[in-house]
């Protein structure tokens, strides 16, 4: 490999060996389900029906969310892009009380998992006994820790009780797995074990105080599983927690990792190494207990978010979930799990509160792509639009090896002079992948052109001159890539997705901000081309094509093969919209400002504050387009018929009062339109920490870190009929406390108290369907 580099100009010649695929330790931990379809491993990527396959697996901790709302919320984590759901077991939540189990209502784990299967979704549990997940003792029950015995070990009369959590398990998952036709195909025993412990709540007496992160290694895993195989749980393959040197036992278990990029763990955080490419199935992290060359480098906990804690609130931006993935990806990453996917709100226990010392008591929203009342993050737009290029272009990508450029290596995380990039590549053909984003440091725009060598021939990002990248910005774009018998050579454009309809191969791009769009085709691939308005020069070997960028223009081509292939260039702005859905028994793009889901064969819209819907999509359906509780109009832009929809504007009542300072009380109109879904409270206020109840109840809380605060009001819909929500905020001091004892706690303060309400109001989320006839 020789890199050179002269300013912004940069040159690599490919000329490594292909990747080797072979059988690794996971090989043959797959199976098949009634109907065919399999799961397996080789030693770099995961196999679906014998393919190579990227998945997306996205966390949503059942029990932290209503479960009337399980099924819509799966829902939109499929329209999301997430393939495969993962969510943790907690003990204490279903155990609080000695020997009396709890599985039902928003416990019930069996109905969890049935809606998985209905929707076919593959499961991942994470079952314990220790989980951490920011609950109290890690999930451990207090009683727990009044009998004689050491947690988290091979101690007798610990895993007494560790089986007896197993066997109810197993009795709430009987006949699920996937082998036996249901969604469940891998179970995670234990976390962290041997790298992290949790703050031992149960304690009580002062802070402080912490439960073991293990000793007995992998024999203790090794024994969980045993026990956990005779009690009936049974999947295709278990997983561990691999990062930090953590016990991962030495057959049957793949190793799993994490990326955090705010992480209030680590006092005064430095900038993070996440944004830095490094081969991952060589060097997976600092330290590890395993051979990584023999497993796919596979990820459970991407940061889709971070949950604030009092001593530490940090704000996760939308794209710094976008870079760490392109980065992860391209670092050789085969498997790409977020945790938090789905936020959700701790449960309130008979005898306590459930969450960890210091972390809200009640929210659990983690600044996840959904949150913890449904709403949806700008960073579910990110994640979505990664997901469709991998469930397109996933099977070309997983047997393509990383290759990091030697320079790569001497940059450090707080680096803004260097270009970070690299590539990943087979036989010539892959992708380069660029990113400007690193957490704590302001990256600048950058001009930049980068020539490779591969065995196929020469490639110029850009074709001539150079491209700007910008600040805080990552890319993916294709190099000698072959689509249905065309050649893309290159293209300063990413792959967002691909699919056939009327026997025409759509293939759908996005231009990147300050980046010209661009195609190189190989003139000897391409039998005849219509680029519409754009513009085309052609030499011997390549068409070169600057396309009309936007719904109303495409390029239409016969490869040479005599494939018919349409390519659509949207604008990012648009990709970001973009979602690809089988409605009507046909694949669709659809693009959209509003949230869009498929539920019972209807395209459910939800708008969120705006009564007017637009859903732009291509092919357009053949039957007739009714609207339940809108009025229904079209328009045509280019190939994409426009349905607009309008509904009658709806302004919640809302009445606040503040009968003491720092206190607010919300009245507001519970009698909602049938086309009004949920009513969102948003408060903007300065302060310390909030709380929301109703009635004799918290609703949830708030640790203030930046944001306005939203709480959704479905769930409580019948309760505030009767009943206001009740806010209260505690102000945050700006100077000196004292405090002492003096037969009584006294407590002395010097400076500024600051608690103030800016704005209260209230914004409806409207939902109305499309349905074919």
């Amino acid at each position: 490999m020789r890199n050179s580099i002269a300013e912004n100009h940069i040159h690599l010649s490919l000329n490594e060996a292909n990747k080797e695929i072979q059988a690794g330790r996971m090989t043959g931990n797959g199976g098949q389900n009634p109907q065919g379809e399999s799961y397996d491993f080789t030693n770099f990527y995961m196999t679906r029906n014998d393919k190579p396959y990227i998945p997306v697996v996205g966390e949503f901790h059942f029990s932290r969310f209503a479960y009337l709302q399980w099924e819509e919320e799966l829902l939109k984590m499929k329209a999301g892009g997430v393939n495969i759901v993962a969510s943790y077991v907690f003990w204490n939540f279903h155990e609080e009380e000695e020997g009396i189990f709890n599985w039902s209502g928003n416990l019930n784990l069996r109905h969890f998992v049935d809606l998985c299967s209905k929707h076919k979704m593959p499961l991942i549990m994470r079952i314990g006994p220790f989980c951490h997940g920011e609950v109290r003792n890690g999930g451990i029950p207090d009683w727990l820790f009044s009998y004689p015995l050491e947690v988290r070990s091979n101690d007798p009369a610990y895993l007494h009780y560790a089986k007896r959590l197993y066997r109810e398990i197993a009795h709430q998952l009987k006949g699920a797995y996937f082998q036996e036709g249901g969604p469940i195909i891998g179970v995670q025993l234990e976390n962290e074990y041997m790298h992290a412990g949790a703050p031992l709540d149960a304690w009580g007496y002062k802070s402080g105080k912490y439960l073991t992160a293990g000793r007995d290694g992998k024999e203790h895993l090794t024994e969980l599983r045993r026990i956990a195989e005779q009690v009936g749980i049974k999947p295709l393959f278990y997983t561990a927690t691999a990062w930090g040197g953590a016990a991962v036992p030495s057959e049957g278990t793949l190793p799993m990792l994490a990326g955090y990029a705010y992480t209030p763990w680590i006092p005064n955080q430095p900038p993070s190494r996440e944004f830095l490419f490094r081969d991952l199935h060589v060097n997976p992290v600092e330290s590890v207990d395993y051979n990584s060359q023999e497993y796919p480098a596979a990820y459970c906990e991407l940061a889709g978010g971070m949950q604030v804690s009092y001593h530490a609130r940090p704000l996760v931006d939308a794209d710094s979930v976008e870079a760490m993935t392109v980065v992860k990806l391209a670092s050789g990453s085969n498997l790409v799990g977020y945790y938090m996917y789905h936020g959700g709100s701790n449960p309130i226990g008979k005898k306590s509160y459930m969450n960890e010392q210091a972390l809200p008591k009640i929210t659990y929203d983690y600044q996840s792509p959904i949150g913890e009342f449904g709403r949806i993050a700008a960073s579910y737009d990110r994640i979505r639009i990664l997901s469709m290029f991998l469930d397109a272009y996933g099977e070309m990508l997983a047997p393509m090896g990383s290759v990091i450029p030697e320079d790569q290596a001497e940059i450090t995380s707080d680096n803004t002079t260097n270009l970070r990039w690299a590539v990943r590549q087979h036989c010539g053909s892959g992708f380069l992948f660029l990113n400007n984003y690193q957490d704590h440091v302001q990256m600048p725009d950058r001009d930049v052109r980068i020539e490779l060598s591969t065995t196929k021939g020469n490639v110029s990002f850009p074709n001539e001159g150079s491209l700007k990248l910008r600040s805080r910005r990552a890319a993916i774009l294709p190099f000698h890539m072959p689509l249905s018998g065309l050649e893309v050579i290159s293209a300063t454009v990413q792959p967002l997705t691909q699919f056939v309809t009327n026997d025409e191969v759509t293939v759908v791009f996005y231009e990147l901000e300050g980046i010209q769009a661009e195609y190189v085709l190989a003139a000897s691939s391409v039998e005849d081309i219509d680029a519409a308005n754009g513009v085309v020069n052609q030499d011997e070997e390549r068409y070169v094509i600057h396309p009309v960028v936007g719904l109303e223009s495409d390029i239409q081509l016969t490869s040479q093969d005599g494939v018919k292939i349409r390519i659509i260039t949207l604008t990012r702005e648009q990709a970001l919209q973009s979602y690809r859905l089988n409605w009507g028994g046909e694949e669709r793009i659809l693009i959209s400002r509003s949230r869009l889901l498929i539920s019972n064969d209807r395209l459910v819209c939800t708008s969120e504050g705006v009564p007017q819907i637009e859903v732009s999509m291509y092919p357009a359906p053949n039957g007739t387009v009714l609207s339940n509780l809108a009025q229904l109009s079209q328009t045509q832009h280019g190939i994409f018929k426009t349905f607009q929809l309008n509904i009658p504007s709806y302004d919640p009542s809302l009445q606040v009062e503040h009968p003491k300072e720092h206190t607010a009380i919300i009245n507001i109109d519970t009698d909602w339109p049938t086309y009004v879904d949920d009513v969102f409270v948003q408060i903007d206020y300065e302060g310390d920490v909030a709380e929301a109840y109703i009635h004799n109840r918290m609703l949830t809380d708030h640790i203030q870190y930046g944001e306005p605060w939203r709480i959704g009001l479905k769930e409580s819909l019948l309760k505030l009929s009767d009943h206001a929500l009740r806010i209260m905020l505690t102000p945050v001091r700006k100077g000196t406390t004292t405090s002492y004892v003096n037969q009584a706690f006294i407590e002395k303060f010097e400076g500024t108290e600051i608690g103030v309400f800016h704005q209260i109001e209230a914004i409806p989320y409207y939902r109305v369907s499309l349905n074919l006839k």
